[in-house]
């Protein structure tokens, strides 16, 4: 996967979307990721988080920046701590989890 700098994420057609897939980016070049719940009316449940894949030695591991994060209808959140962004891409794809009901704009900056 290439990355994309912009997603909209739609939970009645794709739930978990990978934003950063394995080595789409060099460590350090987010400088943050903005999220956007654009539905008028109801806040959206969101998951952010990196993940290691599982190998024939080892076991598939999950790290949460958001978990169950209630995010109100028409706010955002902008995560900008460098210290969280800083993942090892090499060995960590990040993913975002949405709810059915949610619609979340997320733009990730470089």
């Amino acid at each position: 996967m290439s990355f994309t700098p912009y997603h909209n994420i739609d939970g009645s057609s794709a739930q978990e979307v990978e934003l950063i897939g394995i080595n789409d980016i060099l460590r350090g070049s987010i400088k943050s990721i903005h999220l956007n719940n654009i539905h008028t009316s109801s806040a959206a449940t969101i998951d952010l988080y990196l993940n290691k894949f599982s190998t024939d030695t080892t076991a598939e591991e999950s790290y949460f920046i958001l978990h169950n994060y209630s995010l109100g209808a028409k706010n955002f959140l902008t995560i900008d701590n460098l210290a969280l962004l800083n993942f090892d891409n090499s060995t960590y794809a990040l993913f975002v989890h949405v709810e059915s009901s949610d619609t979340v704009d997320i733009f990730l900056n470089k």
